[in-house]
């Protein structure tokens, strides 16, 4: 079964370009969502309760203080306290399963997280896709993004480049540099800012192009997260060896608990898992996208330039990671 499936979409990178487009997802309850989710990649589906986002304010309160002066990204999925790690889990699903059994059916929730923006000059999340998480060819799964408080350019809103879940591969991670690597500059030009009100509901497609900049609010910005996929979605990772550049990708299958138990998503992230059963390898072409190329996509899909000037300019972080692609 995994041979034909290799076999039929990824014997040569011309396949890939010409049999792979985002799958529709079923477990979307309302259709004309994931019409938009599928054109455009995101949508605001809704509000919270102001009980609902007050438990999930406190909730992070409870687990969380932050006293870091130079600003930073916290996401409670890198920390390596499994136990910490469910605790926010459990909680988050408490408070948010009958909202999302209103959005949703035949679906499960593979982690719920927070995310904390601390305000500082070293706030910034880079510009990038998530990783693969499961058969693309066959599934698509979503995120789900809830500030806990407003969100705008001075505290670091999500910025997405529309339709840019159409625009590459189905298979990412973080032991390989994306296909834009080379061509951020330009991207960073179709950056949309979404500003969003607290309590907002966003779905969006992970394999949109996204960052969010430096906070510089003097409040922490704190995101509710969610990943939401297929029931029937077993879990993949893909993992590319960084010493050869000709090397294939392979698809690590994983426990449906990967996301909440496995402790290296910071730490030595950029090595193979140490869990999961390899199905196959990938053979597909890693050469970066041309400028030309993603302007062509621009134009295909009607994606305007914002030139959103503080978007403009890659910050200390964003470099570094250039750096470490560069090497």
């Amino acid at each position: 079964m995994v041979a034909d499936f290799i076999k039929k979409y990824f014997t040569t990178s011309d396949s890939i370009t010409k049999n792979w487009s985002p799958v529709r997802r079923t477990f979307v309850q309302n259709e004309e969502a994931e019409n938009i989710l599928l054109d455009t990649g995101y949508i605001v589906a809704g509000r919270l309760e102001n009980s609902t986002i007050q438990k999930l304010s406190d909730l992070y309160a409870q687990l969380h203080n932050f006293d870091i002066v130079t600003g930073g990204m916290f996401y409670s999925v890198y920390s390596r306290d499994i136990e910490y790690r469910k605790k926010v889990h459990e909680g988050i699903n408490e408070l948010l399963k009958p909202v999302y059994n209103s959005l949703f059916s035949d679906y499960k929730v593979v982690l719920n997280s927070f995310i904390a923006k601390v305000s500082g000059p070293e706030s910034e999340f880079c510009l990038h896709q998530d990783s693969t998480g499961i058969d693309e060819t066959k599934y698509s799964n979503l995120s789900v993004w809830i500030p806990l408080q407003d969100t705008n350019m001075q505290n670091g809103c999500l910025c997405v480049v529309p339709h840019s879940h159409k625009m590459f591969s189905p298979y990412r991670g973080i032991s390989f540099e994306p296909p834009f690597h080379n061509i951020e500059n330009t991207i960073r030009k179709y950056l949309q800012p979404i500003e969003l009100k607290r309590g907002d509901i966003l779905l969006f497609d992970n394999r949109l192009v996204h960052n969010s900049g430096i906070n510089t609010s003097g409040k922490d910005r704190v995101v509710v997260m969610s990943g939401v996929y297929p029931i029937d979605a077993p879990l993949i990772s893909c993992f590319k060896d960084p010493e050869s550049s000709n090397s294939a990708i392979e698809l690590i299958e994983q426990s449906s608990d990967f996301l909440l138990t496995y402790p290296n998503f910071k730490h030595d992230c950029h090595c193979r898992p140490e869990t999961g059963k390899s199905i196959g390898f990938v053979k597909w072409d890693t050469t970066q996208m041309t400028e030309g190329s993603f302007l062509s996509l621009c134009k295909k899909y009607h994606v305007p330039a914002t030139n959103v000037a503080t978007l403009l300019q890659p910050t200390p972080l964003q470099a570094a990671l250039d750096d470490r692609f560069a090497k």
